[in-house]
């Protein structure tokens, strides 16, 4: 008979090794088995996803407001002039004053407006008749022809049409935030563009 005592060790050594093995091996499964911290993991992993679609939002948001208003201030203009047989200067700055008003919340430092009336001959070719900006000065020369795209349809020969025509510049919020990974975010150039026929004269006069 074998004696098996002979094979057991009594080194107590020994035993604290292998309890701190055992010990070793029951932690890390035990770290392998939590998820406890799951959560916190995949809110670090998502959060930087969240912040842009955030952001993205935000701020696609705010650009088609700012659209939308330059598209309201070309039809405002363009409809207030429309509605005359003739402006005077004093009254074209009242109406440049009224489109600061509709452009608020936003500045209206980087805003150009332009207010002109087109005339066409017995061709039907386009030249500017007068036009005013919202400082008062001709930014288009008279008899010149007109520095945009007039919509097939309206070169009625012989007929005239008013212009109503905003330019803008619009800066993202996080403008300093994007330009270091997307340069061209730090400004997005904006136009409103409306034609409306003088609705009680053949043509609007500018004195």
């Amino acid at each position: 008979m074998v004696n098996l005592r002979f094979w057991t060790s009594n080194d107590p050594s020994n035993r604290m090794a292998g309890t701190q093995t055992n010990h070793c091996r029951s932690s890390w499964f035990a770290f392998l088995e939590n998820r406890k911290g799951i959560a916190a993991v995949e809110f670090a992993l998502t959060l930087p996803l969240m912040l842009i679609l955030m952001i993205g939002s935000a701020e696609t948001t705010e650009a088609l407001n700012y659209k939308r208003k330059l598209n309201q201030v070309a039809i405002a203009v363009a409809d207030l002039v429309a509605q005359a047989e003739s402006v005077t200067k004093a009254e074209m700055a009242d109406v440049m004053y009224a489109s600061g008003l509709i452009m608020a919340p936003f500045s209206t430092s980087n805003v150009k407006v332009i207010v002109a009336s087109i005339e066409f001959n017995a061709k039907g070719e386009a030249k500017v008749g007068w036009s005013i900006n919202e400082s008062g000065g001709t930014p288009w020369a008279k008899g010149g022809k007109p520095p945009i795209v007039i919509p097939s349809g309206l070169n009625n020969p012989n007929t005239t049409i008013i212009v109503g025509k905003t330019n803008g510049t619009y800066i993202p919020t996080f403008a300093e935030l994007a330009q270091n990974m997307m340069p061209r975010a730090t400004s997005i150039d904006m136009e409103g563009l409306y034609f409306l026929r003088p609705r009680f004269t053949e043509s609007v006069t500018l004195n």
